[in-house]
């Protein structure tokens, strides 16, 4: 006599054997950014690389040792914000194209690289305490970020915000950020598949099928192929 298999038996080799990592692909032109005020007291400064390496060796703040080694490679800025003479939080953006291996979350995912064209900047990280949400700190680290880079020279941020993060995504909208592709990354029976947006105008935030002065996401071997 059969028996039925429990669905909490399928729902569980499901996850073992499905993994999924959707983003959205967030782009926001720096002159039409909307800022927002932060809580009283609040203020930003650029972080040096020392700064960043000390942070990658707590917990607080989720910054890999990997992330700090990297970041002068990457031509990063990293951006912290003070509340009361207190760090509150922290912002990282870079000039550099994204690797697959900088944007790789957690295992088994390789990651999805980016490529950047000039005037772009990567929103790469943005984390702030959880005493310090919901004080529109995100906003100032933002509009600090762009007035550091001068809106003649970066014209374009852009962002891979996790589909679960939704108050990341919530807050970076309400900045004036606009979703203009889905990224994702499945794996299953340890192979790897992609569903990548086209490459979107740097300028206008418009797909298209250039490449030319586009941000251009690529999967792990576009990106391996590419390089070679």
């Amino acid at each position: 006599m059969s028996q039925e298999i429990p669905n909490s038996f399928v729902h569980s080799a499901l996850k073992r054997l499905l993994h999924i990592d959707a983003s959205n692909l967030l782009w926001l032109s720096t002159l039409d950014f909307l800022p927002s005020k932060p809580v009283r007291g609040a203020e930003c400064r650029v972080l040096l690389t020392k700064d960043i390496f000390s942070l990658s060796k707590i917990s607080d703040f989720e910054l890999s040792p990997q992330t700090a080694t990297d970041f002068d490679e990457l031509e990063g800025v990293a951006i912290g914000v003070f509340v009361d003479e207190k760090l509150a939080g922290i912002s990282l953006f870079v000039a550099n194209d994204m690797l697959a291996a900088h944007q790789q979350k957690s295992k088994p995912f390789l990651g999805i690289a980016t490529v950047l064209p000039p005037g772009t900047r990567y929103l790469h990280k943005a984390f702030v305490l959880p005493e310090y949400r919901g004080q529109r700190l995100l906003s100032a680290m933002v509009r600090f970020a762009i007035d550091h880079f001068d809106t003649d020279r970066v014209h374009t941020l852009v962002t891979l915000a996790s589909c679960a993060n939704k108050p990341f995504q919530s807050s970076l909208r309400k900045q004036g950020f606009e979703s203009v592709g889905l990224a994702a990354e499945v794996v299953l029976f340890g192979r790897h598949f992609y569903r990548l947006p086209k490459p979107v105008d740097s300028m206008s935030g418009k797909s298209t099928k250039d490449v030319d002065g586009c941000v251009v996401l690529q999967s792990k071997s576009q990106e391996t192929l590419a390089a070679g």
